[in-house]
């Protein structure tokens, strides 16, 4: 009897972890769902590579990171801007889709993650990336953003993908009238019945995290139906085409010869802005959703994740990964904080690609960049953007940052980003708090040599002023080497006195307060002389 007991807990407890297990499952379907069609446009639309690099991104990549990566919110996989920016770095040195191209594009991958590497080995470098701040990020998102809805135009339009390597905004422009002027009708009716739906779809709570696939799957059959009604030779609407080849793994190598040597050299400064951009939106994305969540992730093991999974996709016919805002924000919707969800995630989709490959070879390349489309504008998030317009410093960082994406290429932008976030954060350091009342200077912040000159101004303004001064710096947080010869000059001059760091209490009397409260309390040394060793402060 007692052994039928124990087998009957067993089993109660077995159906009781059972829905948690199927929620896990669920969750991880939803993310495969979603990320199957943003991995094809992501490698068609913008890599300029064969879908199946963008697929082995959303599995391999995001079982390298669930693996590695400690945080339970965190999800990883291909991502927009690091796509298009191997198009736009790779678009001078090679035709898109020929093997020369995915070669080169295998060795950006790989660079980019040995780039990431030193950043975990050289511990500075990691520290750099937590100077960056949220108008920054918040910028270059926002201007990536309104990039990507430029960059997806011509396929959107039925029109072959617009080559052009700069970036200025005449060139969406004329890619904008280029589709109103010889688009195929076709392709921008099935752009927009996806888009449309993907609309209306996230307007409805329980189906919102559905919406792409409800999108896709609505362009889809819309192109079938004009397809079948009227011929593909006739309507033209190109598809993703058969996946079939697919497997459970791909092997490949990245080039590297003696004859691809110069080009290899010539984008070496895109593989530094790939990398940069990975660990720019990868750090940012862990401190956003760590703290939405809860919990703290140290963005050293998210620099770490991302740089050994980037130096082993490459050798998987992969695109490169990083942190992906949506999906990590769709994970965090769902409700269900686990990297068992998140692997679950990467082995449906191999089940989907290896099982469903005929369903999928027909979604039409409008569609896709129709969801392009979509996620471009949903990284211009008017909730982000609006705290930073209430600040003129934060707005300045942030419109800098903004532009410098549109107006700039991606390597200037990120050059941009990096330069604005150590400006900012040491332009905020070198402006302490200082107020003067009365005859009592307050200094709140650093004293440095940076934060000197603006200090040094106001303390001689108010000897001139008031003839001397009491200097309170009970509230710095810091005081430097330069600070400490420039206070010990201040107090020589002897027109300065330095206020006491207790409120008008010296550090003696507090500690001999505080000791005899503690005495007074417990009973002790009641009547008995204080025999401790005196410090001065």
């Amino acid at each position: 009897m007692k052994s039928l007991s124990s087998t009957l807990k067993d089993q109660a407890l077995l159906w009781r972890h059972l829905p948690k297990v199927n929620s896990h499952l669920v969750v991880g379907l939803t993310l495969a769902l979603v990320t199957l069609p943003q991995a094809v446009a992501f490698s068609v639309t913008l890599a300029g590579v064969p879908p199946h690099f963008g697929i082995y991104a959303a599995i391999w990549g995001v079982l390298f990171c669930a693996l590695l990566n400690p945080s339970r919110v965190f999800h990883g996989g291909p991502n927009t801007a690091m796509s298009a920016t191997i198009g736009v770095v790779l678009l001078p040195v090679a035709p898109p889709f020929g093997a020369e191209y995915m070669g080169y594009a295998l060795t950006l991958g790989l660079m980019a993650g040995l780039i990431q590497l030193q950043f975990f080995l050289i511990r500075p470098l990691g520290r750099m990336l937590d100077l960056i701040s949220e108008p920054v990020i918040n910028g270059l998102i926002c201007g990536i953003g309104l990039f990507l809805i430029f960059k997806s135009l011509t396929t959107f339009g039925g029109l072959p993908l617009n080559t052009e390597v700069d970036w200025p905004l005449w060139i969406a422009w004329h890619s904008f009238l280029a589709v109103l002027e010889i688009g195929n009708l076709h392709a921008i009716e099935v752009g927009l019945i996806t888009l449309v739906t993907c609309a209306v779809v996230q307007q409805l709570d329980r189906l919102r995290n559905w919406a792409i696939l409800f999108g896709i799957t609505a362009g889809t059959l819309y192109s079938q139906y004009l397809n079948a009604g009227r011929g593909l030779q006739s309507t033209l609407i190109e598809q993703i085409g058969n996946l079939s080849s697919i497997g459970f793994i791909s092997p490949s190598l990245p080039l590297f010869n003696q004859e691809a040597m110069p080009d290899i050299i010539s984008i070496v400064p895109g593989a530094v802005t790939l990398a940069l951009l990975g660990l720019f939106q990868t750090v940012a994305a862990m401190r956003r959703m760590s703290r939405k969540a809860g919990g703290f992730t140290d963005s050293r093991k998210a620099i770490f994740s991302d740089a050994v999974s980037n130096c082993l996709l490459p050798f998987l016919s992969s695109l490169p990964t990083c942190a992906s805002f949506n999906r990590m924000w769709l994970v965090h919707k769902l409700g269900i904080h686990s990297r068992i969800t998140i692997a679950s995630s990467a082995l449906w989709l191999l089940l989907l690609v290896l099982f469903l490959a005929d369903a999928i070879a027909v979604i039409p390349m409008p569609a896709m960049a129709a969801v392009i489309v979509l996620l471009g504008a949903n990284m211009i998030n008017w909730e982000d953007i609006k705290p930073h317009l209430k600040n003129r410093r934060e707005a300045v960082v942030f419109m800098a940052s903004f532009l410098s994406v549109l107006f700039l290429d991606l390597f200037g932008a990120v050059l941009v980003g990096s330069v604005l976030a150590i400006a900012y954060s040491k332009w905020e350091q070198a402006h302490p708090n200082i107020s003067l009342r009365g005859n009592v200077l307050k200094i709140r912040g650093n004293i440095y040599y940076g934060s000197l000159p603006v200090i040094e101004s106001t303390y001689h303004s108010a000897i001139e002023r008031v003839g001397s001064v009491i200097l309170d710096f009970s509230e710095c947080y810091y005081i430097d080497e330069e600070g400490i010869r420039w206070l010990a000059a201040a107090k020589a001059g002897q027109k300065v006195a330095f206020a006491d760091r207790r409120r008008s209490q010296t550090r003696r009397v507090l500690e001999r307060r505080t000791t005899s409260d503690k005495n007074r309390a417990s009973g002790k040394r009641r009547g008995k002389p204080d025999r401790r060793q005196r410090s001065e402060f």
